[in-house]
Order: C-alpha cells, then sequence, then structure tokens
C-alpha cells in the first residue's frame, strides 16, 4: 500500500468521528429551528386565543426566551447523541480491551469480532492474527514435543533389545564350562553387531531421530540377512521356520536400522508372549507389488509380570509408515499375527 493510502487508512477513524459530529450537529441545528418555530406558533395560537396581544419589546423579549430555551434544548440533544454515537465506537474499544485481557491471560482462543474499517479494525485483526499465531506456535511445539518423546521412548525401548541380547550372551558364556573356541568367535561376532546396533541408536537418539538411507541393489539378500539374525536371536529357545519363496529381487534405499528394529522387536515380542513349544514362522514375500513381513506365532497360555506397553508395535507402525507402508495386527488368546507392508517394488 501507497503511503498515501496508509495516510488514509489512518485518519479513517478521525473522519468518522468528525461525520458523527457533523450528522449529531445538523440533527440539533435542525431541532433548534423545528422548536423555535413550533415555540412560535404555539404562543402566538395562545395570545391570539385569549386575546393578548404583546408590544414590539415584549415580542422580542418572548422570542429571546424561545430562542434560548430552543438552542439549550438543542444542546442537550447534541451531546446526549454524540456521546451515544461515540458509546457504540468505544464499546468496541472495550472488546478490543477484552481481547487484549485474553492474550494476557494466554486464552489464545478468544477471538475479536472485526467490525468496520478503521484504525480499531486494523488493531483487533492484528490482536487476532497475534492470537492465532501463537496458538499455532503451541500447536507446534506440542506436536515436536510429543514426537521427541515418542522418539526418545521408541528408540528407548529398542536399543533394550540388543542390549538384553548381549547380556543373554555373557551370561551363557559364563555359565558355560566348555565352550569351543569357534562357539567364543561366533558369540563375539554377536555381541560386536549389537554393541553397534546399540551405537547406532543412541547415536540417532542424540541426533533427533536423523535417519540414514543407503541404496540396497540387492533386497533379497538384505532380508535374507535380517532374517537369519531374526531365527538366530530365536532358535535356542523356539523353533523357527522362515520362508523366503515369494520374496523377489528388488532394490532400494533402507535404513539398515530401522530395518533391524522391525525384526528385534518381532523378535522381543515372541521371547516375551510366543509359546515356545510351538514353531514361530517369519514370511517374507511380494504382494500386489509390495514387499511384505509377515510374522505368526502361537500365545503362551500364562504370561506373568509381562504388561505389554505397545511401544514396540507403535516403533515397527512409525518405520513402516516411513517407507510408505503400514502394518495390521490380528490377535486371539491362541495365535498372534502381524502383517507389515514396506516398500513398493518396480
Amino acid at each position: 500500500m501507497s503511503n498515501k493510502g496508509e495516510k488514509r487508512l489512518k485518519s479513517r477513524l478521525a473522519r468518522e468521528i468528525l461525520g458523527l459530529f457533523a450528522a449529531t450537529a445538523s440533527i440539533s441545528i435542525f431541532f433548534f429551528y423545528f422548536l423555535s418555530r413550533m415555540a412560535d406558533s404555539i404562543v402566538i395560537s395562545y395570545c391570539e386565543k385569549n386575546g393578548i396581544y404583546f408590544t414590539e419589546i415584549q415580542e422580542l423579549v418572548v422570542d429571546g426566551w424561545i430562542n434560548n430555551i430552543s438552542f439549550a434544548a438543542s444542546v442537550v440533544l447534541f451531546i446526549v447523541l454524540f456521546l451515544f454515537l461515540i458509546g457504540q465506537k468505544l464499546g468496541y474499544l472495550r472488546e478490543i480491551i477484552k481481547g487484549i485481557e485474553a492474550l494476557r491471560m494466554h486464552r489464545m482462543d478468544h477471538v475479536i469480532p472485526v467490525e468496520g474499517r478503521n484504525e480499531l479494525t486494523e488493531l483487533a485483526e492484528s490482536i487476532n492474527f497475534l492470537a492465532r499465531t501463537e496458538r499455532e506456535l503451541q500447536l507446534k511445539e506440542a506436536l515436536m514435543r510429543e514426537e521427541k518423546e515418542g522418539l526418545i521412548r521408541a528408540l528407548s525401548h529398542d536399543i533394550r533389545t540388543p542390549l538384553t541380547s548381549i547380556l543373554s550372551f555373557s551370561e551363557y558364556m559364563g555359565e558355560k564350562d566348555n565352550i569351543e573356541p569357534k562357539e567364543i568367535k561366533e558369540y563375539a561376532e554377536l555381541m560386536r553387531q549389537k554393541a553397534e546396533q546399540i551405537k547406532s541408536l543412541t547415536d540417532r537418539l542424540l541426533d533427533g531421530g536423523e535417519r540414514i538411507l543407503e541404496r540396497f541393489e540387492n533386497g533379497r539378500f538384505l532380508m535374507e540377512q535380517l532374517a537369519d539374525e531374526w531365527q538366530a536371536d530365536l532358535e535356542e529357545s523356539f523353533l523357527c521356520e522362515t520362508d523366503m519363496k515369494g520374496c523377489p529381487q528388488f532394490s532400494g534405499e533402507f535404513d539398515i536400522q530401522e530395518l533391524r528394529r522391525i525384526f528385534d522387536n518381532l523378535a522381543s515380542n515372541i521371547k516375551k508372549y510366543a509359546d515356545p513349544e510351538k514353531p514361530v514362522s517369519l514370511k517374507i514375500y511380494e504382494k500386489e507389488k509390495r514387499l511384505l513381513i509377515e510374522q505368526k506365532n502361537k500365545r503362551r497360555k500364562i504370561i506373568s509380570g509381562i504388561e505389554s506397553s505397545g511401544i514396540g508395535l507403535e516403533s515397527v507402525r512409525k518405520i513402516a509408515e516411513q517407507y510408505g507402508g503400514s502394518i495390521k495386527v490380528e490377535e486371539n488368546e491362541e495365535e498372534f499375527s502381524i502383517e507389515i507392508v514396506l516398500i513398493e517394488i518396480m
């Protein structure tokens, strides 16, 4: 807007007040002439009816009294009417003051009604804009805080899984009397992998959850490795059945730690809730041009001292959504199954 336009807008309220003043003055002047004429007519009619005649001086005195009374009445009318009309403008100012008070009390949902087009209207719009902006900032801040807390919960939960594996491996090696060097080497390698996984998760936690995507040309081989790690983590306590026949050759960009978190959470749920006397199955295959991971297991009859927080499944769901996928969980008292939809296979 040009400076000239801004000047016109800034003087709009003053012009409105001057307009009210002029309109009130016009009404008062009209009222003065009307009242004086009507009073003159009444006096003349009364005198003629009662045979009363005034001298020229008396007529001037009577006319003077009539004009003075009419003028006083017109002044009173002007003051009352002008103050009434100004009061309407000041009433809007009270609405604006309420809006400012609401801001001061951090009640950002208060909205000032926008009326007219003058400086007061500009002020009301500015206050409403400030309140709306503050509401949006508060909402964004709450969402960011919720995402951060969710990330901390998810990564903390996922760190526990490889840490538990390291503890289990170390306890096993410490309790076993006769352990072959080859077996020691295998368990040391597994512990190293889990330690690297913990380091990666803690680094991600410190970095605010930044993803590291890598290009994998042989996606099937990657899935076979992850399935082998899943089986190695469970085979001492469960009969594992893996099915890779339906997994096609594909390529894509993945964050390897995210995929490991998926398989770790699947293994962790099995350790907590699956029946060790029944086999657990893992199937990786293609369906409708999408890569699917499907796990099924029978539920343990008695689960004592274990409460599900749902963090693991929620973590899996969020990771799947990062790749444009989803999860589907079906469970009852006897069986648990989860279907994870990942990337689209071209």
